[in-house]
């Protein structure tokens, strides 16, 4: 398949009544965090959200094209405009739309070397590569009949990518392996553990861990010879995503049932502490400055945490639903994708001003 970049028909502005409700869910947020009310220097603040698109899911922020880039899946039953938007990173206005119509993404996974998209299309259970600046889709990988895919993570040093592919109801997980260069999955790794959701790369080390929703542990996994070296507790209920953190070789989980954010030691596999961030816990991204972001999908809420002190610095109302966080690593500026509520199987999407929506967080 072939997609085309063009100016963004998703959204050319917002009705009045999209604008009201967008104003009051902004002014409710306020009420709900200081910061957004306030903004003081130096205090974390959200300082601007819109609603772009439907459907909304992962997100990153891109130093090859200078944009933000959001996968938009559509409404349930209807892909008519699904695509990866491209958005201002000032303004949040949509720059371009990559049409993905016939294969809604969900998942993106970033290389941003050679500008390549990965992402997850769970409904056919494959993986796309997308050349970000033309537009165009360079491959489409799968294994196996429709398989779970739903996170990639790229490694930008050795130019290849991984691929989550959780087992479940008794499956065991695996692990697929891109060569970059070759457009090709060249390994499959097999016979890990139920229900791996996620992944983080230890690129010094050569390994990677593995979060399971199912079993709630931690999965390391060796490279070199594609076995797993050992498991250990998450620490939480529904371990869901997960970040590996070099410097002080230390691991972050997000845990949804348990509404926490726990750490652990990526050495001895201990338990450092565990931190109420808000329910539903769910994704984790580590900023350059030691600062970590998790979003609260049932709370509405991105929690700060200070890396070194493990505690919570602010929790802040973006959104329904918050899902990701991309991070602008020069100027540190975050993004939040926050999904909408969606609608019982066979009724009409619920009007949600506060779903769908992009966030800019400053800190």
């Amino acid at each position: 398949m072939e997609t085309r970049m063009t100016t963004s028909p998703i959204r050319q502005g917002l009705s009045r009544r999209q604008a009201l409700g967008l104003f009051a869910g902004l002014l409710a947020a306020a009420k709900a965090s200081p910061a957004l009310a306030q903004g003081a220097a130096g205090t974390p603040a959200v300082v601007l959200s819109a609603k772009v698109g439907s459907g909304l899911y992962e997100i990153v922020f891109s130093r090859t094209t200078g944009l933000v880039h959001v996968a938009a899946a559509g409404t349930r039953g209807n892909s008519e405009n699904a695509g990866i938007l491209a958005l201002d990173p000032k303004t949040l206005a949509v720059r371009g739309t990559i049409d993905l119509s016939d294969e809604p993404a969900f998942g993106l996974g970033l290389n941003d070397r050679t500008g390549i998209l990965y992402t997850t299309n769970t409904r056919s259970g494959s993986v796309s590569a997308i050349d970000l600046k033309s537009g165009k889709t360079l491959a489409k990988l799968a294994k196996g009949e429709k398989a779970h895919v739903r996170q990639v993570v790229a490694d930008e040093e050795k130019n290849r990518a991984f691929v989550s592919v959780p087992g479940f109801r008794g499956e065991a997980s695996a692990v697929w392996v891109i060569d970059g260069a070759k457009n090709e999955i060249v390994q499959v790794i097999e016979g890990l553990s139920e229900g791996i959701s996620a992944l983080t790369l230890d690129a010094a080390n050569n390994r990677l861990f593995g979060a399971s929703l199912a079993t709630n542990e931690v999965v390391e996994i060796g490279l070199a010879d594609g076995k797993v070296a050992r498991r250990f507790p998450a620490g939480g209920e529904s371990s869901i995503n997960i970040a590996y953190q070099p410097r002080g070789n230390r691991l972050f989980v997000t845990n949804q049932k348990s509404g926490t954010l726990t750490v652990l030691d990526a050495a001895s596999g201990s338990l450092v502490k565990s931190i109420e961030t808000g329910a539903g816990a769910l994704g984790v991204t580590l900023a350059p400055n030691g600062t970590v972001y998790v979003t609260n999908r049932g709370a509405g809420t991105v929690s700060l945490v200070d890396g070194a002190k493990l505690e919570v610095i602010a929790s802040l109302a973006t959104g329904t639903h918050p899902n990701t966080v991309a991070i602008d690593r020069e100027t540190g500026t975050a993004y939040v994708s926050n999904k909408a509520r969606m609608a019982p199987r066979g009724q009409p999407p619920v009007e949600d001003p506060n779903g769908d929506t992009v966030s800019i967080i400053r800190a």
